[in-house]
């Protein structure tokens, strides 16, 4: 059928989506290397006038109604059979929206083939009992609906060459999207140059969004040379490494990153405070909005409707905060260690540790898996390798005696080896422990960089020799 083009890595609805977490071996000792990846998605904000914000908001209504009116015949076809008539639904829902969407209907219809047919791969896995235990029965893909408001969730998939972009600085420029006559401004840097793939527009917090999907350095088909992204940058390796020495880390909450070095004494932690504060603040605003909504709806209020939109705000603000603090640390982590001479990092992985020991903290707070993925991929600019270790008992394991010591961590941050006496941070042990499983040695930290990560960057703790710390002023309105 024409337009229908198979999901690629290029089809992403967000930035966190592109890239994979590397492969996690269960032997304790092996450390597994990180496949990189030449696709990068730009983030940009859409800047529409009025006109233009009303016909987005038709467009997104009329795609998630293919959505939903194509999963709705599918889900009924699987009930009443267990089986699904693909090339039968997909003729006449996209002959149905085709004048209306074009050719990107077909995007629509392609995206939801793959979820079925993912659904339908789990669901084998799972009755040959080969999925995770902690993994529940697969469920069928679902419906982009608003289930508090009843509403349609707004988002478009637009071909790769149905759209350009046309940039004027570095900061900002205008998207056209060819089948419906629209070029709207849009507001973001765009770092990678290359081959742009399917396009998706998204309502996130009242704010449009454009998600693009490059893939870097290559070239666009000749029938679309308008399909090139260009960007600052053409290849995803923008320097070389500095040196040959090894970085090992700890990932954590209250200390994001704890790391030590094969060459130096030195040790760094990059706290984690914040982040929690932030995390626990938008907790309470949510809960806050959540309470008054449902006590209004209960009470037959139609107010309640407002403290809806309230409600999702705040989710939207608590994930954007998040991402802003844990990606502003891994840039400033990632160039630090390029200015150390890192030619590899080993980092420690907790294997299995949500599904086993799963609370608040490691399911809400810590995105490990995204904050793994983001660091490998900065990480892959300064052409510096990742790999990844199990890290089963090295909160345990003693970093100075090698014994492992049940009472050892006696506070959240202090780990003593009871056999010499000698105290040490706990995440700092665990890191060094990493770079045994790794194969490596580490001498025993004598100076530790601390750092804390804040909304305008990471700043020191303590601070330098030689450096007068300016308390910055606020001026009193009148």
């Amino acid at each position: 059928m024409p337009g229908l083009v198979p999901p690629k890595g290029g089809l992403a609805y967000s930035d966190e989506s592109v890239g994979r977490l590397p492969t996690v071996f269960t032997n304790p000792g092996t450390p597994s290397s990180s496949k990189s990846s030449n696709v990068r998605t730009v983030r940009l904000r859409l800047l529409p006038s009025g006109t233009q914000e009303r016909r987005l908001r038709r467009l997104a209504d009329v795609t998630a109604r293919l959505w939903n009116g194509l999963n709705y015949a599918r889900l009924m076809q699987f009930r009443e059979s267990g089986e699904i008539d693909f090339k039968g639904t997909e003729h006449e829902f996209y002959h149905r929206y085709r004048d209306r969407l074009g050719v990107n209907a077909g995007q629509v219809i392609n995206l939801n083939n793959w979820m079925w047919n993912s659904f339908f791969e789990l669901s084998r896995l799972y009755k040959q009992g080969k999925l995770p235990k902690f993994m529940n029965k697969p469920s069928p893909p679902g419906f982009w609906k608003d289930k508090v408001l009843g509403k349609r969730l707004l988002r478009i998939l637009v071909r790769n060459d149905r759209y350009y972009l046309e940039p004027i600085n570095n900061g900002e420029g205008y998207l056209v999207l060819k089948d419906w006559g629209l070029k709207i401004k849009y507001a973001g840097r765009i770092k990678w140059s290359g081959k742009q793939g399917t396009l998706v527009i998204k309502l996130e917090g009242n704010r449009w969004f454009a998600y693009v999907p490059i893939t870097v350095g290559e070239k666009p088909a000749k029938s679309n040379p308008r399909g090139y992204v260009r960007g600052i940058h053409e290849k995803i390796q923008i320097e070389n490494p500095r040196g040959s020495n090894k970085a090992f880390i700890d990932i954590g909450l209250n200390n994001l990153f704890a790391v030590v070095f094969n060459h130096s004494d030195t040790a760094i932690l990059i706290k984690g405070s914040t982040i929690k504060a932030e995390y626990y603040y938008w907790k309470r605003e949510i809960g806050t909005y959540q309470a008054i909504r449902d006590w209004l709806r209960n009470h037959g209020f139609e107010s309640w409707r407002k403290y809806h939109t309230y409600y999702l705000h705040a989710i939207y603000k608590r994930r954007e905060r998040l991402r802003h603090y844990y990606r502003t640390a891994i840039r400033f982590l990632a160039k630090t260690l390029w200015q150390m001479g890192i030619d590899e990092v080993f980092i420690g992985y907790p294997y299995m540790v949500s599904q086993d020991n799963g609370n608040e903290f490691n399911t809400n707070i810590w995105w490990f898996n995204k904050i793994t993925r983001w660091l490998g991929e900065v990480l892959q600019e300064y052409g510096i390798k990742i790999n990844v270790v199990n890290e089963y008992g090295t909160s345990k394991q003693c970093s100075i005696c090698n014994m492992e010591h049940e009472n050892g961590r006696v506070k959240r941050g202090l780990y003593i080896c009871e056999l010499t006496g000698i105290k040490i941070n706990a995440d700092i042990n665990a890191a060094r422990n990493i770079a045994k499983k790794a194969g490596y040695k580490t001498p025993t930290p004598k100076k530790i960089l601390s750092y804390i990560v804040t909304t305008n960057g990471v700043k020191p703790i303590t601070p330098k020799e030689g450096v007068t710390v300016e308390t910055s002023t606020v001026e009193t309105p009148p």
